[in-house]
């Protein structure tokens, strides 16, 4: 049978057929195979066809992607992409990474090249179990990563020597700047890769601080939310919904500033954030019945209850909602929050 390539999505599984060894090798680095926990995945079979010293792949429904091996890799991304869009039209997307650290599952927030993924293989080095360095995707029961390997930079790995050789046998390409980057499962030292749809403990929007100390300080809840609102992916449609999910998230999870800089300080800052406890925020008990939600209603101004149904009646636990001035802006309606505390709006 020819050799497959098997990348996973949050709703499909992708099976690439090739042709031969050489395009296996490509196109592994694209590959993705975690456990996905209670997720139902539509199989895609699609056979990469040898075409001269060409290659042809045709997704269902999509034009044609043709050329070389590479040229294929980068189509499969672009592919993985527009799905990846379609999976979270509803719901709002981070750059984050995500790894459960002693007890408690982090999610890192930060730009590319902030060391997110450095540190990811540090935390690994310190028996953390990483999820994924690049999307996560925010929902009513929690956040889900998206699989994705690991994309290493050969010069990382002198940071994470333990890991180095593991690294250096995982599938690689080089960049535009003629520099090697390797695809790594996050289950370098063994174990399986899973994903789930869990809680986030903590959110650490994480800044460089290359070469410096590492500095951890905690921000609030507001502040959480203004920093999350600039840099997250909104879909297309429901926005307001997907504001107060992320709002949510900010309220049930502790919010850290981490200024990202010697990996030793970091690992010690993040072995004490155990000690802290759960955040004091909870949405045990607040989800509403709807003689509760009819109820509150009766104190909000009648042009805001239909929004603030739909939210209390999705299962949101923080009583805000987001509306949407005529410049684009997010600002938080307070209303339901002062119906909860018995005064009127």
């Amino acid at each position: 049978s020819l050799p497959r390539v098997i990348v996973r999505t949050l709703s499909r599984e992708l099976i690439l057929r090739t042709p031969n060894e050489e395009t296996f090798a490509v196109l592994s680095y694209a590959g993705a195979e975690p456990v996905m926990i209670d997720r139902k995945l539509v199989p895609v079979e699609l056979p990469v066809e040898a075409r001269g010293k060409f290659y042809r792949l045709q997704p269902p429904g999509r034009g044609a992607i043709e050329g070389s091996a590479d040229a294929i890799l980068n189509g499969v991304f672009r592919l993985l992409g527009a799905w990846m869009s379609e999976d979270s039209r509803e719901t709002p997307m981070l750059h984050a990474a995500v790894v459960s650290f002693d007890g408690a599952r982090l999610a890192f927030l930060g730009d590319k090249g902030f060391g997110k993924t450095t540190l990811m293989l540090r935390l690994i080095e310190e028996g953390g179990t990483v999820e994924g360095d690049e999307h996560l995707v925010v929902m009513p029961g929690g956040a889900v990563t998206r699989p994705r390997r690991l994309h290493v930079k050969e010069s990382s790995l002198p940071l994470v020597p333990a890991l180095a050789d593991a690294i250096r046998a995982s599938p690689s390409t080089m960049d535009w700047m003629g520099s090697r980057v390797f695809a790594c499962v996050p289950s370098l030292r063994g174990g399986r890769w899973e994903i789930a749809e869990q809680p986030i403990d903590h959110l650490i929007f994480t800044e460089p601080n290359f070469g410096g100390a590492s500095i951890l300080s905690s921000i609030s809840p507001d502040a959480a939310f203004a920093r999350m609102i600039e840099t997250a992916f909104m879909p297309s449609q429901g926005r307001g919904r997907a504001a107060a999910l992320l709002r949510t998230l900010c309220a049930t999870a502790r919010a850290w500033r981490l200024q990202l800089g010697r990996l030793d300080q970091a690992v010690w800052h993040l072995r004490k954030i155990r000690d802290l406890g759960e955040c004091p925020t909870s949405t045990r008990g607040l989800v509403m019945s709807e003689k509760r939600i009819d109820d509150l209603l009766r104190k909000v101004p009648v042009s805001r209850r239909g929004a603030i149904k739909t939210l209390l009646a999705a299962g949101f636990a923080v009583p805000v909602v987001a509306s949407f001035p005529m410049d684009g802006r997010f600002e938080i309606d307070k209303a339901l929050a002062q119906a909860t505390n018995g005064s009127s709006s």
